[in-house]
């Protein structure tokens, strides 16, 4: 069954991984914009999403795979200003923004997030929100908070990184919730536990691979195991379908 990533990190990826990827099922792709390191001008991230648009999309193409781009400012990549990088923002040709959204939630993180959350609401963007690993519960919360504060449109975020502990909360809020499949986040049989509890309508999976070492088979491996438990219809859905709808390819 062909399979839809919706969150990964292809710069971090050699050319031949991102071949295996294909190979094994992996026929399409978002990746989130991240920099390791703390930019120290907005001009870095700017470029960081020309390479995106541009040659990571290139890079996919020759793999098999179709890498589609998410451009934004990631709560652990906030440069001393911001301004240019959200006027650029507005004119890229990106499918969606990501991943933005809140790691420690300082004020700083909020107020980025915020300009971000209303820029995608004059244009119409898909949104990828980061939930983090610390927190998840508190935070998300807060989140939350800020997505009702402005009114942003549920069909247009997916709450990413869920665990067993807030996915429910995303789901009773109306939002997609973004599976991902690593260690530290979800197993592939908590995968099966959320399914089995609350459907397939309204999840996304991703591996989140990237930089640091993971699984970058995790979503095929995951779509694999659903398939021997739950009808193949139902697995595309999650597999592939619902990621298509929301990203609006």
């Amino acid at each position: 069954m062909k399979c839809f990533d919706t969150h990964i990190h292809s710069e971090g990826r050699s050319v031949e991984d991102l071949t295996a990827m294909a190979n094994e099922g992996i026929k399409a792709a978002i990746t989130c914009a991240f920099y390791p390191i703390k930019p120290m001008f907005q001009e870095t991230l700017i470029d960081l999403f020309r390479k995106l648009i541009d040659f990571e999309k290139y890079r996919g193409k020759k793999t098999g795979m179709e890498i589609h781009t998410a451009i934004g400012i990631h709560p652990r990549c906030i440069p001393p200003t911001y301004t240019k990088v959200l006027e650029m923002m507005e004119g890229m040709d990106s499918t969606a923004f990501g991943e933005i959204g809140l790691e420690d939630a300082t004020q700083e993180e909020i107020e980025v997030f915020e300009s971000q959350l209303k820029l995608a609401i004059r244009v119409d963007k898909p949104c990828i929100i980061h939930t983090p690993r610390n927190n998840k519960k508190e935070v998300t919360k807060k989140t939350f908070g800020i997505l009702e504060k402005i009114g942003f449109p549920e069909t247009l975020a997916v709450i990413d990184h869920v665990s067993l502990e807030t996915v429910e909360t995303v789901l009773k809020a109306n939002y997609i919730a973004g599976l991902t499949v690593q260690p530290g986040k979800l197993r592939e049989e908590e995968v099966v536990t959320i399914v089995e509890e609350h459907g397939f309508e309204n999840f996304i999976l991703n591996s989140d691979t990237g930089f640091s070492p993971s699984d970058m088979f995790a979503v095929v491996k995951t779509v694999n195991v659903l398939i021997e438990k739950f009808d193949k219809k139902d697995v595309k859905r999650v597999a592939w379908e619902n990621g298509m709808r929301f990203f609006r390819i």
